[in-house]
């Protein structure tokens, strides 16, 4: 099972020139059974986050979300540890978000990350899958 960080939705929905078109490629894949994925209720807070910033209405986020959902991405749930043990980790520079993406990956026990965020290359048993070398 691969971890699925919230930019890859991201990139889908902006329809990014760099990596709209690989993200979608794998999204579909999820959708179809071809690949098996899961991601965080925090990554739907943080897709939530940036449909706001974007002005979106309510209606429309709640819509964008649940088709995100319907690819067949396994939602794993947030859990208040995940938070705790992120907060040191960004006082050793990591992200909030990306900490608690992975302490979820940690303690599910995934091993792969689908992300064009560099900083997860060099991490201990953890295998960051990038869309532009891989479709």
């Amino acid at each position: 099972m691969k971890y699925v960080d919230s930019n890859i939705f991201i990139h889908n929905l902006i329809g990014d020139s760099r990596m709209g078109t690989v993200c979608e490629k794998f999204l579909q894949d999820v959708a179809t059974g071809k690949e098996i994925a899961a991601t965080s209720v925090h990554t739907m807070v943080e897709i939530y986050a940036f449909l706001k910033s974007k002005r979106l209405s309510e209606q429309e986020i709640s819509s964008i979300i649940r088709q995100i959902n319907e690819h067949g991405v396994v939602l794993l749930p947030f859990e208040p540890e995940f938070l705790l043990e992120a907060l040191p980790m960004v006082k050793n520079g990591w992200k909030m978000g990306d900490a608690i993406h992975l302490n979820t990956m940690v303690k599910n026990k995934i091993t792969s990350i689908v992300t064009d965020d560099r900083h997860f290359d060099n991490l201990q048993d953890i295998t960051r899958i990038d869309l532009l070398k891989e479709y």
